[in-house]
């Protein structure tokens, strides 16, 4: 491939799924105002929800870690089995504002009922020793998994309703509201603001929730608090969505639906083998997308366990780490994710312009007939930059988290090895020693947190310019389909980790886990890596790195 090879990709052209004869706009300050204020409440309420499950299960089953893997993993399959079919109904929805509506409505009703069932479960009188309540129910075993069998259907729900508005904001709203590459708000600014968003909720929602129950010092509480945030939530979600719709023509403007082919049905089983094959056929249409490769790649880091979920800060707990340490690490891991969305915006422009030449055609300024071709020009040129600078600053991205990664999982081999020594030197049982002997070395401890924080900047770089691709280069009939089927891709990788952790439980095998880990970002990274090589030809212009070493070699 030549060095003309970073032009041979095409732009998805129509990247709004309008035709050309549809009304145009640009997006207001007023319009990206009540953008952000739906999905902000969309994200608030998800990421509070998915922390308040945790806390909720953990209260009605103490001293037992099996409900709440039972949870995650029932949840994983399915996303895995029914992500891909969400996506597909929002791409086949015409009516925009409707199918937003209906997802708030559905997420929003199923965390109420939810809260509900928990507060049933939660009010049987061996869960409520010490509290002084009116209300109070007997224990029951079998109404009490009853309930969380329930509780559990309504989190499905949540999670599949929350998907699926997070598809038809992400790559349905933002990208047909976007303006073209350069302008104020454009399909990178957007989604930078967006993530942004997305993080700030997920460090604050859940320190808030976490706040109130310790505050009231119920948990019962705390389920009515999460119940009443939903309802609240409602009408402004509501409200601030239509005001977006009703002010850009480009979202009231119907969209193009390409109805499934119907297919004759002689009862159940037909109808099975053909929902089936579509669940099949979306899979088909995913790795048939010029951008599956760094879509699986970025899907292969959920499985990574150098990350803050539950697994991770159990074990940290386990090897004598306090919780303020842990709280002081993850915001300070939080605030390098957010900067992410400050930077990435940045990156790719810089990177889009450093090594793209575009030649502009040279016309006579009197000649007013060449001004549209060269505006459609700078446009395409805009375009084919910002491509590129999604593939370059991607790679830098995933290269960062691989490169911070590795200091993490030698920390943690070290932190190991120092247990196993004072493990052996000590008489006592192993949690004896875990609890009263064994400290964590101060310098390996820096070395730990310090890395895994500049690891989730690299994270979310990769998220967003991976995000932005696929916006960018799926065409806009598929986009939707191809974002719930990666939500099961990413699933699946969900449920690897959390099946794991069940296979090596115990504190010593934790390293184990780090160097998987490891490995699964060093997969990501050659996919990624193998994927920009074929688009572009090389990786780096060396050329341009150390253009004195190639002049001085070429004399």
């Amino acid at each position: 491939m030549d060095s003309d090879s970073e032009e041979s990709f095409e732009v998805e052209s129509n990247a709004s799924g309008v035709t050309d004869d549809a009304p145009q706009s640009h997006l207001t300050r007023s319009q990206a105002l009540n953008l952000y204020v739906s999905h902000a409440f969309s994200t608030w309420n998800a990421r509070g929800y998915e922390f308040a499950a945790i806390l909720f299960t953990a209260a009605a089953y103490p001293n037992t870690l099996v409900a709440a893997a039972l949870r995650m993993i029932i949840v994983y399959f399915a996303m895995i089995l029914f992500s891909s079919s969400v996506g597909r109904w929002v791409q086949n929805s015409p009516n925009r504002l409707r199918t937003l509506l209906s997802t708030i409505i559905c997420n929003r009703g199923s965390v109420i009922l939810g809260s509900f069932f928990w507060l049933l479960i939660l009010s049987q009188e061996d869960l409520v020793e010490g509290e002084q309540v009116r209300f109070v129910l007997p224990k029951n075993a079998i109404l009490k998994a009853i309930g969380f069998a329930i509780a559990v259907s309504f989190g499905i729900i949540e999670r599949l309703s929350a998907s699926g508005n997070l598809i038809s904001m992400e790559r349905d709203w933002v990208v047909t509201v976007a303006e073209p590459a350069g302008r104020p708000y454009d399909l990178t600014h957007l989604n930078a603001v967006m993530r942004r968003i997305d993080l700030v909720c997920k460090l604050i929602s859940p320190i808030l929730i976490a706040a109130v129950i310790s505050a009231l010092g119920s948990i019962r509480l705390g389920v009515i608090f999460t119940g009443l945030t939903s309802l609240i939530s409602i009408p402004i979600e509501v409200l601030s969505a239509r005001r977006v719709w009703n002010s850009s023509p480009l979202l009231q403007a119907q969209r193009e639906v390409h109805p499934p082919q119907s297919t004759a049905t002689e009862g159940g089983t037909t109808s099975w083998i053909a929902k089936t094959r579509r669940y099949f056929h979306d899979f088909e249409m995913y790795f048939s997308t010029s951008v599956w490769i760094p879509s699986v790649a970025l899907a292969l880091l959920h499985f990574n366990m150098l990350t803050w979920r539950a697994t991770f800060i159990t074990y940290l707990i386990n090897i004598n780490y306090s919780l303020n340490t842990i709280t002081a690490a993850r915001a300070i891991g939080s605030v390098f994710e957010i900067s992410s969305t400050v930077i990435t915006p940045r990156g790719i422009k810089y990177m889009g312009k450093t090594h793209h030449h575009a030649h502009r055609p040279l016309v006579n300024e009197d000649d007013e007939s060449g001004v549209g071709l060269i505006n459609d020009s700078q446009e395409e040129n805009r375009d084919v930059e910002t491509v590129i600078g999604l593939q370059r600053f991607g790679l830098w991205g995933v290269s960062w988290q691989a490169i911070n990664t590795v200091p993490v999982v030698l920390a943690l081999w070290a932190i190991g090895a120092q247990m196993d020594d004072a493990t052996t030197l000590s008489s006592y049982s192993l949690r004896a020693v875990t609890e009263n002997v064994f400290s964590p070395n101060v310098g390996w401890s820096i070395v730990l947190f310090s890395f895994l924080a500049l690891s989730r900047l690299g994270v979310w770089v990769f998220d967003l310019t991976t995000q932005q691709l696929t916006q960018t280069l799926v065409p806009p009939n598929q986009r939707s389909s191809f974002a719930g089927t990666e939500n099961s891709v990413v699933n699946v990788f969900e449920l690897l980790g959390a099946g794991s952790a069940i296979a090596f439980p115990r504190t010593e095998q934790y390293r184990w886990l780090a160097l998987a880990s490891l490995v699964t970002v060093v997969i990501s990274w050659l996919m990624y890596a193998g994927w920009v090589r074929r688009q572009r030809g090389h990786l780096v212009h060396w050329g341009k790195l150390a253009p004195g070493v190639c002049v001085n070699s070429r004399s």
